[in-house]
């Protein structure tokens, strides 16, 4: 090997060094940064649910039926898409769906019997508010859209904004099944709790209209497996 040979071995040993203490240095920067972002994420989550408590402490009934119907949630997006299950913006659009309704007098919310047109129509501002209040929680991404559509329906007749199919974020679809599963088989003021294979019978008897309908075979195959529901969530 000539002198020039050696030298230019040098130089590129050299540079290697170089680039391996970079490269360690970059590293240790970078778990530094994601142990930060990690601490942030937890405490972003923390206050999410110190929020949702807040919002759902105005009654038991309305607490308890926020827990069952996120757990359910939560139960259902893993059999369907577990990396979005695994997505912690998604467990906090779901405790906050309905955080809109902070705006919504308790006259209407408390009410015993049907709503009229015109209450409904305040009520269904609900969804479109809640996107509003979270709107500056840039940590939640996209998940805000499941606040803001969770009512709506897959044939396009839902609300706020009439989205249809598979327009409708797939965790808003996954959330109004579980949702309105948990409500009909919770007692209300104006009603009590429907047995738990009537409750079924409607979910699956919404499919393609109300509901998307892969959603809703995967939450029939899912009920099934949990025999603990068949006492009614209101019980369990």
């Amino acid at each position: 090997m000539g002198e020039r040979d050696e030298v230019a071995e040098d130089q590129l040993l050299t540079y290697a060094r170089e680039l391996n203490r970079v490269f360690r240095s970059e590293r240790a920067l970078t778990a530094e940064l994601d142990d930060q972002t990690r601490r942030l994420h937890a405490a972003n989550l923390a206050a999410v649910r110190t929020l949702a408590l807040v919002v759902g402490a105005r009654d038991e009934a309305a607490r308890t039926h926020l827990e069952r119907t996120v757990d359910l949630a939560l139960r259902l997006t893993d059999r369907i898409d577990p990396p979005l299950a695994r997505d912690g913006s998604l467990g906090c659009a779901f405790l906050l769906h309905d955080i809109g309704e902070m705006a919504i007098p308790e006259a209407i919310l408390r009410k015993p019997g049907p709503l009229t047109p015109d209450e409904w129509e305040v009520m269904r501002t609900h969804p479109e508010i809640g996107a509003r209040i979270l709107a500056d929680m840039e940590f939640l991404g996209d998940a805000i859209e499941v606040v803001r559509s969770h009512h709506e329906r897959w044939d396009g007749d839902g609300y706020p904004e009439g989205l249809a199919g598979e327009d409708i974020p797939l965790g808003a679809r996954i959330f109004s099944v579980c949702d309105a599963f948990d409500a009909m088989t919770s007692d209300r003021p104006y009603r009590g709790a429907l047995p738990f294979e009537h409750a079924v019978e409607e979910i699956l008897t919404g499919s393609g209209t109300q509901f998307d309908p892969e959603v809703v075979k995967a939450f029939g195959d899912l009920v099934a497996e949990l025999p603990t529901l068949r006492g009614g969530p209101a019980q369990g």
